[in-house]
């Protein structure tokens, strides 16, 4: 019988558990980047420099969460991202404009706001 080194089997066992649909407690991710955002979504992270929880952001919803770095990788300049400094969003928004980004911004809740004039929006 074949014996595999353990780090090997710990190897084998992670790579079984990602297809299988689970990730194993080794393959946390900490700090991720904006590289994570897809081409023409609008994505907020917890932290600052893209670090943290990230969220891909849905259309027309007050969310509320912590927000410390966006991305609008969307083109439609008719839609912005609005980062709140108060839960309910509430007070004056931080906006992020269509193919912007902030790498710090400090937020409480967030809305992917369209133009009434966006045929894409509400």
């Amino acid at each position: 019988m074949h014996h595999l080194p353990a780090f090997r089997v710990r190897s084998l066992i992670s790579v079984l558990a990602l297809v299988a649909g689970g990730i194993p407690a080794a393959a946390h991710v900490a700090h991720a980047d904006a590289s994570q955002c897809p081409t023409e979504e609008v994505c907020i992270w917890s932290g600052a420099q893209y670090s943290g929880t990230f969220t891909s952001v849905q259309d027309e919803t007050c969310d509320d969460a912590t927000v410390g770095s966006a991305l609008n990788n969307d083109p439609d300049t008719l839609q912005e991202l609005r980062i709140y400094p108060q839960p309910g969003c509430a007070g004056t928004p931080v906006v992020i404009k269509a193919k912007s980004w902030s790498s710090n911004v400090s937020g409480r809740s967030y809305r992917n706001w369209h133009d009434p004039r966006d045929p894409a929006g509400p």
